[in-house]
């Protein structure tokens, strides 16, 4: 599995351990490291790596797909280290005339299914463009915010959403967002999709058939310190009972601790397998009612539902859950 060229094998493990623990390396490395040298060594060139590292945190970001970026051999590595596969069969091509929501599942730690599905989207729609969307801190910390512009991310508002559409352009979310990171099992493969009423409405607003997609293996990569969240039933459903979870969902930022390779933010070499299904035909509607918004939220559960029981790759043994 994965590239044989041992040259290929460490530049993945490496750049993708920075991809992945970029934020922690910033936080509790890097960071506390230039505030040593510029305040007890006074050193200029930290505190001109600094000035630069705030810079790059400020400045307006373009947000325009990089194409020469997204397909480079970059790409074609990561992709190799996973042994990438691709199943989009069920939905392509897309029509001409429609703009379509691909609802990505699962989060995992990191969302490196649909990361890297960037590097597929020529060969699996040729001439279309999809560009994702993320949490406010994607766009917070320098090198990291200008790499998901480069694919065109956008943040998770209405706004971001409707820039991406006004240029032309299909769009992608994944609906469990932080809250699904804390779901990651090795006993069973859980999504958080019930609540996600909002998500269906901007498809029904917009009028976006929606495409559910999904990237089998991308939750077993990276490994959740203490495991899955305890859960507790609340109002007859499951809610997230850890601390961490909820402070994290109300700042919209993750935190928690993993590890992957070496108990370091290295992924764990794991086929990841990208999957769409077929697309949910969904007609626009400027003021849907609730009842409307949650019928298509259930045709959505029950359209993941079927694509996981159906393209379940063999060495995926745990049943899905969707909270």
């Amino acid at each position: 599995m994965g590239t044989n060229n041992i040259f290929e094998h460490i530049f993945a493990e490496v750049t993708l351990g920075l991809l992945c623990g970029w934020y922690y390396f910033l936080i509790f490395l890097i960071y506390p490291a230039l505030l040593y040298y510029i305040f007890i060594e006074k050193s200029i060139i930290a505190g001109s790596i600094t000035a630069l590292l705030i810079t790059l945190s400020l400045i307006p970001l373009q947000h325009q797909p990089w194409k020469g970026f997204m397909n480079s051999w970059i790409f074609r590595i990561w992709c190799d280290y996973f042994d990438y596969t691709t199943d989009v069969s069920a939905c392509a091509p897309l029509k001409k005339d429609r703009k379509y929501m691909f609802c990505e599942f699962p989060h995992g730690v990191f969302p490196m299914g649909e990361f890297l599905s960037v590097y597929k989207v020529e060969e699996c729609f040729p001439g279309e463009t999809i560009c994702g969307t993320g949490a406010d801190i994607v766009f917070a910390f320098p090198i990291m915010r200008h790499v998901m512009s480069w694919l065109g991310t956008r943040r998770a508002s209405r706004k971001g959403i409707k820039n991406i559409l006004d240029s032309n352009q299909h769009m992608a979310i994944i609906p469990g967002g932080i809250a699904e990171m804390y779901l990651v099992s090795e006993e069973e493969e859980a999504i958080y999709l019930r609540k996600r009423q909002n998500t269906v409405k901007v498809a029904l607003e917009e009028g976006l058939d929606i495409i559910p997609t999904f990237f089998f293996g991308t939750s077993k990569i990276l490994k959740l310190v203490g495991g899955k969240v305890k859960k507790e039933k609340e109002n007859g459903n499951d809610s997230d009972t850890s601390l961490l979870a909820k402070i994290s969902r109300k700042f919209r930022v993750s935190i928690l601790l993993f590890y992957g390779k070496y108990f370091l933010p290295v992924p764990i070499q794991h086929p990841i397998s990208m999957v769409c299904g077929a697309a949910i035909e969904v007609q626009q509607d400027t003021n849907p009612s609730p009842e409307k918004i949650q019928a298509l939220l259930d045709q959505l559960i029950k359209a993941v539902e079927e694509l996981y029981a159906t393209k379940k790759p063999d060495w995926e043994k745990r049943p899905l859950v969707i909270y």
